[in-house]
């Protein structure tokens, strides 16, 4: 492989434009190709950021053999596909979360490619958001962690559309959360209990989640599709020596006082705004990794431990009770 990591782009939606404006900042990332079912989308992207190439057949990707990664950007129900399609040409792969809908799927995929880990990195972005790196890092300050609580509020629920094919809220939102979860508290867990209902579409889209880990660790997470006010992340720890939180992100830090009231500013409008960062230090990471020839930081192992939690919300979900793992 050159010095310049040549890659494509596979699926040009929301997240997919996030990803390829991360990319573009990069000297040492050529982006080669890009691919949606969207002829008209496929050709705007590839002459806004001058890529020389774009298909509406993502295989045609595959077949450019000077191609050395692929970031497969597409929705949920196409990313198993598409990996098993790049593993097979050869490709390194950054797929964004989830791998599949289906576990088992997962469990299969690391079954038939045993290299899996230095071949694939899952798009659990938030293990590299600065803020939440540094609570990683400070775990040592207050002593043994025993109690952890994430709070994830969407600004607006998702369309009805978006809803159906994202595989519910435990494996398109939710996940995020449980893969912190696991992250912050370096266990497994061994008990989940969670509750839902629907407020704003006709999934669930409103939870708490409530997880006990092997090392005693107690996580809570809630998440709502819709928080009127902004996009609400935060995270606390308690340990038995302190407890170390992220608040908020904002706009700005400003407040204005007057006779008849206080406003703060508001909280970051969304995703992109808000984990701006935590996209540019993965791509760092990914670049690393083969470098350096290592194990991706965030792998299909941890793409199938985050699935079978989300498995096990659903299964607490409908039968109304903990579920053992």
């Amino acid at each position: 492989m050159d010095t310049i990591l040549k890659i494509a782009v596979i699926g040009l939606g929301r997240i997919g434009q996030i990803h390829l404006a991360a990319l573009k900042t990069f000297k040492n990332i050529k982006i080669t190709a890009v691919s949606d079912i969207s002829p008209e989308l496929a050709k705007w992207t590839a002459a806004e950021y001058q890529i020389p190439h774009f298909y509406t057949n993502y295989q045609d990707i595959f077949q450019q053999k000077d191609i050395d990664a692929v970031w497969i950007c597409s929705p949920t129900s196409y990313h198993l596909a598409q990996v098993k399609e790049a593993l097979d040409s050869n490709k390194y792969i950054f797929c964004e979360k989830p791998l599949d809908k289906d576990s088992n799927n997962i469990q299969s995929l690391i079954d038939i490619y045993p290299d899996l880990n230095h071949r694939l990195m899952v798009g659990f972005n938030r293990r590299f958001d600065p803020d939440f790196a540094a609570v990683k890092a400070s775990l040592k300050k207050i002593g043994k962690p025993t109690i952890i609580k994430i709070t994830s509020r969407d600004p607006f629920p998702p369309t009805a559309e978006y809803t159906r094919a994202s595989g519910g809220i435990y494996n398109d939102m939710s996940i995020h959360d449980l893969d912190m979860a696991r992250f912050i508290s370096e266990s497994e867990a061994e008990q989940v209990i969670a509750v839902g209902s629907k407020n704003y579409t006709d999934d669930t889209d409103t939870t708490l989640i409530t997880i006990k880990f092997k090392n005693g660790i107690i996580c809570n997470i809630d998440n709502s599709r819709k928080a009127s006010y902004g996009y609400d992340q935060r995270l606390e720890i308690l340990g038995d020596k302190g407890m170390i939180s992220v608040e908020n992100k904002k706009i700005n830090h400003l407040t204005f006082y007057s006779e008849n009231s206080l406003e703060s500013s508001v909280l970051e409008p969304f995703f992109l705004e808000r984990y701006k960062d935590s996209y540019i230090e993965e791509i760092k990471a990914f670049i690393t990794s083969i470098q350096e020839k290592k194990e991706f930081p965030s792998t299909g192992e941890d793409a199938l431990k985050a699935s079978i939690l989300a498995d096990a919300c659903e299964k607490s979900l409908e039968q109304k009770k903990i579920i053992f793992l």
